[in-house]
């Protein structure tokens, strides 16, 4: 399973495969534990055996080599986020004011993140280098997850005048280059009221149109 299809089972509410039982559990929190403390580059079978508390042999069991553990991190960390955003928009009917809290909810949980905000800060050659590789691999699952959201309101009658690739690759666009460089100059989105502030001042007028066409 790859993130593109956790996101899409998380957008219609489906439960996905992504490990969870105690002993996963323990092994990728070990995982999220190093990564966040020594960077991405820095986890080892053996660092997360010592942060999970568990035994070299049973995390080769549970999920084979350094690159799987690393791998199903990614997806329960993504699982994780993408279940925010959507919290985030439960009671939210407007695709106007759903396109403003799903950015301020994302804007949170990616700031919020340590192993994001740790890369961001000291390794952000790393989020570059993840962000386009694989053909951009990062870059079209963030494009996909917002878009689904769109093609959904579209199923509606609602926003049929938007293109969704067009709207999912910016918004992804757009967090990555918040996330890549934080710092605030007339956009500050440093707390949630910031980032619904822009959203609904920029993002909504730039993405939709007039308010009539949402």
């Amino acid at each position: 399973m790859n993130l593109g299809v956790v996101l899409e089972r998380v957008f219609a509410g489906e439960a996905s495969d992504v490990p969870d039982d105690p002993t996963a559990t323990k092994i990728l929190d070990g995982a999220v534990g190093v990564c966040a403390a020594n960077g991405i580059g820095a986890l080892t079978i053996d660092g997360v055996a010592r942060r999970a508390g568990v035994n070299r042999t049973t995390i080769y069991r549970r999920f084979g080599d350094r690159d799987a553990v690393l791998q199903a991190m990614t997806l329960r960390e993504g699982e994780r986020m993408a279940q925010g955003i959507m919290k985030s928009l439960a009671g939210v009917d407007d695709p106007a004011e759903q396109l403003v809290e799903g950015f301020a909810a994302a804007v949170r949980l990616t700031e919020a993140h340590p192993v994001i905000r740790r890369t961001a800060e000291f390794e952000p050659q790393d989020l570059i280098a993840a962000g386009l590789a694989d053909e951009a691999a990062l870059l079209r699952l963030g494009s996909s997850f917002a878009a689904a959201g769109v093609r959904k309101l579209q199923l509606d009658g609602r926003a049929t005048h938007l293109d969704a690739d067009a709207v999912g690759e910016t918004m992804a666009r757009l967090l990555a280059s918040f996330v890549l460089i934080p710092a605030q100059y007339s956009i500050d989105v440093r707390t949630e009221e910031g980032a619904r502030t822009y959203a609904r001042r920029t993002l909504v007028p730039l993405l939709f149109g007039s308010p009539d066409n949402a």
